[in-house]
Order: C-alpha cells, then structure tokens, then sequence
C-alpha cells in the first residue's frame, strides 16, 4: 500500500504525486499489497519546534526486503567504497525538501545547494543543503520525543525545476525531475551508509519494531493544533483589529517604542505590527523575548495563523535573545560550539563587541553574513518584547546589525526583572525615535482592573496608572488561604467554570514560586503539575526548562510556568500559588544581591519592598476573567493588603479558607 497524507493542495502536494509515480513505476505491486507500506506525508507540521515546516516525510517498511538494481558505488558505514552485487532496500526513512527553481535559480559550491529569492531590491542564497539537513534533526527530535529514538533519517532535496544531467557528479543527496525512484535509492546507497554483507548490500533504517510503530494509524505524526476560543479571540485581534496606519506608517523608518504596564496588551500590539507588516508587504520580521514560555506561546498564536518564516514569503520568526546572540556569536567565529555558552555569555558578548566597536566586524560584514545566512539573519524589522531588561551593551549589537529605524520595543513600565531599566531613546535624534503609550487595560475585566489599581496603591505603589477597558465589564477574584497544591478539586471546579463558557485547560494558566518546583534526578515538575497527573489530568508544566521549548498543542492540558516566566501570557483564569512566598522571595532577592543601600528617604528594606511589589504585579495582571490568588496562612504584608481589598470589595472579591 502507498499512501499521500497531508496537505493535498500546492508544489509539496504535486512533489508527493510525482514522487508515488515513480514509486509504482518500480513496483507496480505495491499499490495493492497487504504487507508492504509506504506513506508520504506532505507539508508536515512539528508543532512547538523551531522548524516546524517540512515539505514531504516519506516512510516505507517491506515485509521482504525488495531489490533494485545498483547505478553507483556504494558507500557502507564501515569500510571501503563498493559496487554491490546485489542491492535491496528493507525500510527508509526520508526528510525531503522540494524547490521548483530553474538553472538560474540554483547555484552548487562543493555539492552544497543553494536557491535564489528576492528580498526587496536584491537577491539572496539560501543554503538548501543546510536548512534540509536542519529540518531532519529536528524530525529526529520530534520522533524521540515521542519514544522514537532508533530510527535513522536521510535528507534529500527534490529540484523539480532540473534534470539529473543539471546537478554536480555524485555523490550527493539532491535528485532531479527524471530520476528514478531506483535511482534514489542508490543515491541512498551512497549517501547513507547501508549495511554490507560480502558483495551485497541493503538499506536499512530501523527495526522493523520502529517502522511498524511511526507507520501506526495511532502514531501522532499528522497533527492538528486545534484553536481554543480565546485562541480564536487572540487571533481576531492580531489580524482585524484596527491598529492606527500611523503607527504602521514609522516601520523601518523610525526606532518605534510601545510603553504600557502588565495587561494593556503590548504583546499583541507588538504581533500585530508584525502580521500587519507580514500581509501587506511580506516583511520578515524577528520577535526577540528573554522569556522562553512567551515564545512557546507566540509560537502557538502564529502556528494557529499559518504565519510562515521563510525566505521567500516572508513572516515571522520568534527567539529568545540568547539564542539570536548566541548564533551570531557562532557565525562570526567567537564561539566554536554553544557548551558551555550561558556561562560565559557576558565575556563572549563583550568580546563581540570589541569587534565591533573596533571596525574588526563591520557593518558591511555582518550584512555579508545576513546574506549567507538569510534564513537566520535577513530580517525587515526586529521586535523587542519587554525591552526594558536589555542591557546597554545588547542594544549595541543589535543596532550595529540593523541600524534603529528596524527596531520596534514594547516597554512595560515598572515590569523590569534586572537591575537597570534599559533607555533605549540613548543616542538617537528626537526624529529617530517615536514613542508610543498605552494605558487602557485590553486584557482583563474592568474589576479585575480595579482590584490590581487598589492593590497596588495598598503595597506602595501610588504612581500605578491603569484605566478599565468599558468594553470589558465582570470579573472576579478569589482569594485562597492555606495548601492548594494538592486541591485538583478545586482545579478541576474552576476549569468547569470556564468550560461552561466554551474554555479549555489550555486557556487556563498556573503561576507556581520556585518553591513549588520539585527536582527528582533529571525530572523537574511542579507541585500542582504532579497533584493534577496523578489525577488523571493533562498538563504543560514549564517549569521544567525543556517543555519551554515547545508550545502546547493539547488543548486538554494546563499551563503551568514559574513567575519569573509569566509576562506576555494570559489566561482566561489564573491561579498564582504561594503569591505571598513569591513576594517573600522576590524581597529577599533584592536584600541579598542590591548593591544599593537605601538612603534617608528610603531604606534599603523598603527599596526590597517596592521591587517584590512591582514584580507581583506581572502574575497579577495575566487574567482575562478570573483571578485566583493562594496564599499561606502565615501574616504578610501581601496578606493583609488582599484583607483590606476583601473587605473593600466584596461584591467580586471572594475569600476561601481551607
């Protein structure tokens, strides 16, 4: 049996086709048989992974190893070169990567393909032979991550604008339009590594225990990220609403910065000059965040859009920081390899920008570099999410890179994690720069918005400006004192309340202290993610760093992350856990590392107050509907400030002992 799963529309679609014609052409036999499988799956989605795009996924397995004839030498994984004898394939596992460029559009240096696009004015490479080669680890990755560890993958290119006589003498991994499909298992006879027996050879990638496993109908390949409704409101916002052209009008033209505190919606403003940008002039646009969970979840919000990050069509591609730099840094020979990187990121980055201060690395060669490296670097605009954690010396790099009039920064007001708030007006003329501020709360309900006003007033923080969205009336606040760790049931009552309203767990959103986070050996989970599995329910615990990088994609499963990584998300319901141990912990944060001693207006006690009191109100202003707040049952100030709001507000504030 052959079979085209997938997308059933496009050039993948078309590369599918044309590739089981030459499948039957060899073996006329298989359409029809019982025991032999092969499965082409096209435009194939890793959601949650940083390529999540590969053209065609081709899996075959035959109950009889089949042969075919033998073209070219073969190159076993141990030994010498060899002209089998006999030749016979037993199973395969392909990642293909199919581009319709003619001659013109496709250059080779050392059998490395590479293809042409246009980018505004100019042309640009892109290293094929590089990104395919990409594009197989990470189905690797997806396949272990999924229990699928032993199977080995080969990555080809399909030019379906050449012919075999187009393409460099072998051996190499591309194929033309008139190749064979025998021709393409020589081509894996060479590139491959098949197994040797005397004089005869066959190709083998697996057990056949794997291939009877990733070929079952159960077997998640094929997924689909199914929007939720506030996922569906999310996506409404980003496409239809009606962002001022004027502030679209400053792109790539003016350093663009958006200020406003936690839950005036800076993010989707952001992501929305992004697809804006994207859909009318097919821009590529970088988003760059500290915050891993944030990009897993803007990843998620583009997934659901079908925004793409290619070369040819422009769209959007989200990193952290790090990772940006990082690669840079390995690009321009700074590092050799990322061990060991985050240890020595400041001396690294300072090394860089000796460089660059020095005329070492121009901006001509980093513009060099982002034409060798399109897909990572060839950007038309660069977003900044939270730009108020950059450091001076990070705003250097990017700016030497791509100039100010590219950058566009979101700045949360009093939502600062480091100790310096960046300025990011430093050095540009009042014409090169352009702020704009927010202060309607888009985000939560309008009590929601009146809790955390009154709120902040009560800790000390009598410069909080938020103005209730009219649009958005109700809410409510539930205060929960003691253990809630274990209470799935109250979990599962709240997750009832919102499924009512057409919500699923995913909606919903946990905020745990690093307290609640419980190591055993390698495994890292959280205190409510351990009580909700070991009741039957789903999870996406991010407090476990490798989760972060990959976004949700059951709807089913509860989101749970640490308070250091909850700006930007939002849930229709959010459960802070232990807030007061959280306060408690930012206050001695401050006390043990604050190089600042207080002064004869404030003490340094006070200061400490004062930044775990802004850094609350980041969990506190996630809510869209619901605000669930546990606190122990220990006195704190945190405690007694929820005490006067209850008492104050009692129409929608609700306190829960257990």
């Amino acid at each position: 049996m052959i079979e085209i799963l997938g997308l059933n529309e496009g050039k993948e679609f078309e590369a599918a086709l044309h590739l089981r014609k030459k499948i039957i052409a060899l073996w006329p036999d298989l359409s029809q048989s019982e025991t032999d499988h092969v499965k082409i799956f096209v435009g194939l989605k890793l959601y949650g992974y940083r390529i999540e795009d590969i053209d065609l996924v081709v899996l075959g397995r035959f109950d009889i190893a089949r042969p075919f004839d033998v073209e070219y030498p073969f190159h076993p994984r141990d030994g010498d070169a060899f002209v089998p004898r006999h030749a016979s394939v037993k199973n395969f596992a392909l990642v293909i990567e199919t581009k319709s460029h003619d001659a013109s559009g496709v250059k080779f240096e050392d059998k490395l393909a590479a293809v042409r696009y246009r980018r505004g004015d100019t042309y640009v490479w892109e290293p094929v032979t590089e990104k395919n080669r990409q594009q197989m680890f990470e189905f690797k990755r997806y396949l272990a991550d999924r229990g699928v560890d032993r199977l080995y993958v080969q990555d080809l290119i399909f030019f379906s604008g050449l012919k075999e006589r187009d393409l460099p003498k072998r051996p190499h991994n591309c194929f033309g339009l008139d190749a064979s499909f025998e021709r393409i298992l020589n081509i894996l006879g060479q590139v491959s590594g098949p197994h040797r027996s005397e004089r005869n050879a066959s190709v083998v990638f697996g057990t056949e225990d794997v291939f009877n496993a990733v070929l079952s109908p159960d077997f998640p390949l094929l997924q689909k990220l199914e929007p939720t409704p506030i996922d569906r409101r999310k996506m409404d916002r980003i496409v239809k609403d009606a962002l001022p052209d004027s502030w679209l009008d400053d792109l790539g033209r003016k350093q663009v910065a958006i200020r406003g505190r936690g839950g005036v919606g800076k993010t989707v403003i952001l992501l929305q000059m992004a697809y804006r940008a994207f859909d009318t002039q097919q821009m590529r646009s970088l988003v760059l965040t500290y915050n891993k969970a944030l990009v897993a979840d803007m990843r998620r919000t583009m997934a659901l859009l079908g925004v793409p990050r290619n070369v040819e069509k422009g769209g959007i591609c989200i990193e952290t920081v790090h990772a940006f730099i990082g690669r840079l840094m390995h690009e321009l020979g700074i590092i050799q390899s990322y061990e060991g990187f985050l240890e020595a990121y400041e001396e690294h980055k300072e090394l860089l920008l000796t460089y660059i201060r020095s005329q070492t690395v121009t901006r001509s060669d980093l513009e060099n570099l982002a034409q060798r490296n399109p897909d990572d670097f060839l950007w038309d605009l660069v977003f900044i999410d939270e730009g108020q954690d950059w450091p001076r010396n990070e705003i250097e790099v990017l700016r030497s890179f791509y100039g100010s009039e590219r950058i566009v920064v979101t700045d949360g007001v009093d939502q600062f994690v480091r100790s310096s708030v960046a300025d990011w007006s430093i050095g540009l003329a009042r014409s090169q720069f352009k702020p704009r501020r927010l202060n309607r709360c888009l985000r939560m309900k309008a009590n929601l918005t009146l809790f955390v006003t009154d709120f902040a007033r009560l800790l000390g923080l009598a410069d909080w400006d938020m103005e209730p969205n009219p649009d958005a009336n109700g809410g409510r606040v539930v205060v929960i004192e003691g253990d809630l760790t274990r209470r799935v049931d109250i979990y599962d009552e709240l997750q009832a309340e919102a499924a009512k309203l057409g919500n699923y767990p995913v909606d919903l959103l946990a905020c745990v202290p690093p307290t609640f986070v419980v190591r055993e050996g390698s495994e890292v989970s959280s205190l409510p993610g351990q009580a909700i599995v070991n009741n039957g329910g789903k999870v996406w615990d991010a407090s476990a760093l490798d989760v972060r990088e990959h976004f949700p994609t059951d709807r089913e499963a509860l989101r749970i992350v640490q308070y250091d990584s909850c700006r930007g998300l939002e849930g229709w319901t959010v459960i802070n856990y232990g807030l007061d141990e959280f306060w408690e912990y930012k206050r001695r944060l401050w006390l043990s590392s604050s190089a600042e001693p207080g002064g004869l207006l404030e003490t340094q006690e006070q200061l400490a107050e004062a930044f775990a009191s802004r850094w609350m109100m980041i969990p506190l202003t996630r809510a869209i509907d619901t605000l669930v707040i546990n606190v122990s049952g220990n006195s704190s100030r945190v405690k007694q400030a929820l005490r006067d709001l209850h008492a104050r507000r009692s129409d929608f504030v609700e306190w829960v002992e257990l």
